[in-house]
């Protein structure tokens, strides 16, 4: 026989002092509770309950064990109304891994105000530029800046990157704006070295995205160190507009060659499975709108 609906069975006889009630209440006949109950006693080696024609009265043993299955039954309901809301609510901790760039500037932001909003939620963010599969460090979504090598993944993408190429005022003055990309062979361009296109900037071409190499004295692997020093006057850069937007916003960047950039990069949310939870869900709504409001594009405007 099922363990727990013995159990059950068990508690409400001893609750409802009989068969008959206990019967009715569990929507099974007296037969069958009475067999519930024997098969407990069997399997404990002693008696639960000491039966008259007249009084049913639990035993020493019966005692102890109706108190534990009390706090056995109580437990599970509780565990069971947890876990159902994990279907309504979002709870528990979420996983998110993201690139180091994109994280530190527009994720981290978002995620502070995502936490605000839903305080029952954990969120533990993994940054990383390391070439691996979007979901391969085990988390629960990922965001993925360009295309997806993986297609069995699920994909949605919420925004759009746009690459600039700008430097400080101050470079400007002293080394002249370029007209056309051809024209970067005479100035100080600050590069990335990380990623798939290390010393190579895209532009817009006649027929889709033209790589062009660049030069200068400066190379970083990280995407900040280099905004950095572009900032002091040292070069140009090119970079995404959520890195620089603020920059350019407070006239601390300047952006030039706007009409040759290259086609915009999509920017996806990818997560493994169709079927989300209330706390996957919910962030992934709330990333779509969180990008919505700033123009969709993370304009710079």
């Amino acid at each position: 026989m099922d363990k727990l609906t013995s159990i059950r069975a068990f508690v409400a006889v001893a609750e409802h002092g009989g068969f008959s009630a206990a019967a009715e209440s569990e929507r099974l006949s007296k037969g069958m509770m009475s067999k519930h109950i024997q098969a407990l006693e069997h399997t404990l080696g002693t008696r639960l309950f000491n039966r008259s024609t007249r009084r049913l009265k639990l035993t020493e043993a019966g005692v102890a064990y109706l108190a534990g299955c009390q706090r056995v039954l109580e437990d599970l309901a509780i565990l069971e109304q947890r876990i159902a809301g994990f279907g309504n609510k979002p709870q528990g901790l979420l996983k998110v891994l993201a690139p180091t760039s994109f994280g530190s500037f527009q994720l981290a932001p978002a995620l502070a105000d995502y936490a605000e909003r839903y305080p029952d939620v954990q969120v533990q963010l993994t940054l990383s530029d390391r070439a691996h599969g979007p979901l391969e460090e085990g988390v629960d979504l990922a965001l993925h800046i360009g295309g997806l090598p993986d297609s069995s993944l699920i994909a949605r993408q919420i925004a759009e990157v746009q690459l600039i190429v700008c430097g400080a005022p101050a470079y400007f003055a002293r080394h002249g704006e370029p007209q056309t990309p051809a024209d970067l062979a005479a100035h100080n361009c600050l590069r990335y070295s990380q990623g798939a296109r290390k010393g190579m900037w895209l532009f817009h071409g006649d027929n889709g995205d033209l790589p062009m190499r660049v030069h200068g004295d400066f190379e970083a692997s990280t995407g900040d160190a280099v905004r950095m020093a572009a900032l002091s006057g040292h070069g140009l850069v090119q970079l995404p507009n959520y890195m620089v937007r603020g920059d350019l916003i407070a006239a601390r960047l300047r952006a030039t060659l706007q009409a040759q950039a290259p086609a915009p990069t999509p920017l996806y949310v990818v997560y493994a499975h169709r079927e989300l939870s209330a706390t996957v869900r919910v962030f992934i709504e709330y990333l779509e709108q969180h990008f919505h409001d700033q123009v969709a594009t993370l304009s710079v405007t």
